[in-house]
């Protein structure tokens, strides 16, 4: 995406001024990263239990994942005294995990290409940090006819009996909105500034907002 690989390549020549100084993206509540990435139909293996990992560090670092390489995993990171860029990469299939600037909690995913599973994770950080790799318990469920609202990046179990989400956001930076599930991955989002779509997703998925100075809306039916 854009946006991202644009901060990631200003990161590198020390600027910092690519984004807005803060990002969050904790979910807030529910009712009842200069090429677009390429959709594919890649298909995820079926989940199944696997325990949670944590790591923990400050500033700059690097620590190996254990983390079954024909799963899914979902990676969330807390940094909430960062001041500076936050930059998670990793040796997988998706590379950039995250990269903002500033305080950041979000969540992403990582091993969605099973023949590039992640075995390392690279932090760039100005702070203490924690990071956690989890199975789809771990997601909050995103009921039809119900809409979820929140800031940064997130993601979300879709139910079976979904057919769509409406997506909502107000950003002056990149934004996108990623479905995956056993028969499909694809980018259905994928801009900057404000956003009002509706889009087709099929449950039972997972779909990710990214975007970590975004506030949105789904509302999935």
């Amino acid at each position: 995406m854009n946006f991202r690989l644009a901060c990631v390549l200003a990161s590198a020549l020390l600027v910092t001024a690519c984004a807005p100084a803060t990002g969050f993206g904790t979910i807030i509540a529910a009712s009842p990263s200069a090429s677009v990435p390429t959709p594919t139909t890649s298909a995820a293996p079926v989940p199944r239990d696997v325990p949670t990992e944590t790591h923990t560090g400050k500033g700059e670092g690097q620590f190996a994942v254990t983390w079954p390489a024909d799963q899914l995993g979902f990676f969330t990171f807390d940094c909430p005294k960062c001041s500076s860029n936050v930059i998670i990469s990793t040796d997988g299939g998706e590379f950039g995990l995250v990269n903002a600037i500033g305080r950041y909690q979000g969540t992403t995913w990582l091993n969605t290409e099973p023949d590039r599973p992640t075995t390392k994770v690279t932090v760039l950080a100005n702070a203490s940090w924690t990071a956690t790799i989890a199975d789809y318990r771990s997601l909050p469920v995103a009921a039809p006819g119900a809409t979820a609202s929140g800031n940064g990046d997130a993601v979300f179990r879709i139910p079976d009996g979904v057919q769509a989400v409406a997506f909502t956001a107000k950003t002056r930076g990149n934004v996108a909105l990623w479905v995956h599930s056993e028969k499909v991955r694809d980018l259905l989002v994928n801009a900057i500034g404000d956003q009002s779509a509706t889009v087709p997703v099929v449950g039972p998925a997972f779909l990710r907002v990214d975007g970590y100075e975004a506030k949105w809306t789904i509302t999935p039916s």
